[in-house]
């Protein structure tokens, strides 16, 4: 039977799409701060720099700032083209610029410039994210594959991570602070240059000019759907959900200090959780991306606060590596829940930037829990655990009320992959 070339193209255009997402995600969980470089980030700040939990996630608060200016790149892309593109060239600069920065880091030899180098790599991957993240909730309200493509990026991302936390702990391990930071800086330079290498060859974009009408309607329909409650029921959910102080630098210390766990077993606790989200993945993929939104919240909310309130078991390696793999597949079942929820108010002509407002509220909720975490851990609750667990799964908790109030579109087969 012989297939219109619509048809073909259309094809075409979604399976180059979907490799270069897994070659985007891949290269954004080896190169940003969560991947291969955060625990020997972690570890260069503890042992080679003395610092206590509480100034470790200062830093690391400060860190997440380019990710909170996430909305800043995506108007910037959604509304001013650069070199003729919308997309495509941010994506180039954006990753060229994490490649640099790791490189520079990885050469560095002070404190701030190290910090520094990491900050402007954030920048790079960041933007690169909000592109990405964009990109997919557009070609999703044209094709309907929304959920594969979301699903698709964070198995992708969470892969890396699992490569990256074994690949980060055998580092800190076997090598001094000062080494495991240079090396996984290095290494991690590679792949965003890639990137920006395939992001020119890969993706086929119309060019685009700067048009004052088609930036004023734009912030318009922005300005509709800000105006709207179930928007702001959205960022409210996002924020509640994302503030859980209890992970993160204090469990890294109550790992480290408290259970006397060896960095190459924290590593191996990151692969875990890594693995546990994309099982998480998977199982939105086949079965939760099916269902309606509401039912989707109730049953993330549900897992979400079991997940947390399990570390109050925490007392073993093997009480570590069954809670961190239940912690994956919660977090990512609910983070594929937002991400779609998010899609959902995204206004036209604006997507890329409406989904990094919601993205950068949600990274902004998880800059102060670090900053909160930290301090509460190490000053309130004397390097404790289990009071800033019960605090982070009460205020996960606190999401339910919002449920009633989130009616968006809510057929589920607006989230159906087509095969």
């Amino acid at each position: 039977m012989n297939v219109p070339d619509s048809e073909k193209s259309q094809r075409n255009g979604f399976g180059q799409l979907t490799w270069f997402f897994v070659f985007a995600y891949v290269a954004h969980g080896l190169a940003s701060q969560f991947g291969l470089v955060a625990q020997p980030m972690q570890f260069f700040m503890m042992e080679q720099l003395g610092l206590t939990a509480a100034e470790i996630s200062a830093y690391l608060s400060v860190m997440m700032l380019p990710w909170v200016l996430k909305p800043l790149y995506g108007m910037l892309c959604d509304f001013v083209p650069l070199f003729g593109y919308r997309r495509k060239s941010y994506l180039v600069l954006a990753n060229a610029i994490s490649a640099a920065a790791l490189v520079a880091m990885a050469f560095a030899t002070s404190t701030v410039a190290i910090v520094g180098a990491l900050l402007a790599a954030a920048v790079g991957v960041a933007a690169s994210t909000a592109v990405a993240s964009g990109l997919a909730a557009e070609a999703g309200a044209n094709d309907g594959r929304s959920s594969h493509y979301f699903s698709l990026q964070s198995f992708c991302y969470y892969a890396a991570l699992l490569i990256s936390s074994l690949a980060g702990g055998y580092l800190c391990h076997t090598l001094s602070p000062t080494a495991s930071l240079t090396v996984a800086a290095a290494v991690a330079a590679v792949p965003p240059l890639i990137v920006s290498v395939l992001a020119a060859l890969m993706l086929k974009e119309e060019k685009a000019q700067f048009n004052k009408p088609v930036l004023v309607a734009t912030i318009q329909s922005l300005r509709s759907v800000t105006r709207s409650r179930v928007f702001w029921m959205v960022v409210l959910f996002i924020w509640l959900w994302d503030f859980s102080p209890s992970f993160g630098v204090p469990l890294y210390f109550y790992e480290s200090k408290t259970l006397g766990f060896s960095q190459g077993f924290i590593g191996q606790l990151g692969a875990w959780n890594a693995v546990g989200m994309m099982v998480g993945a998977l199982v939105y993929r086949l079965w939760f991306g099916r269902q309606g939104m509401n039912h989707q919240l109730c049953y993330a909310i549900t897992a979400g606060v079991a997940s947390t309130l399990g570390f109050l078991l925490l007392s073993s390696a093997f009480s570590a590596i069954v809670l961190e793999l239940c912690r994956g597949v919660a977090n990512m079942v609910a983070v594929l829940v937002i991400y779609s929820l998010a899609a959902k108010v995204c206004p036209p002509r604006a997507a890329v930037s409406m989904m990094a407002v919601l993205i950068a509220v949600k990274n902004l909720a998880t800059e102060v829990a670090t900053f909160i975490g930290g301090y509460l851990f190490t000053v309130v609750f004397d390097n404790q655990l289990a009071p800033l667990v019960v605090v982070a799964a009460g205020v996960t908790a606190l999401c339910a009320f919002l449920v009633p109030f989130l009616r968006v579109n809510n057929q589920a087969e607006d989230d159906q992959n087509k095969s």
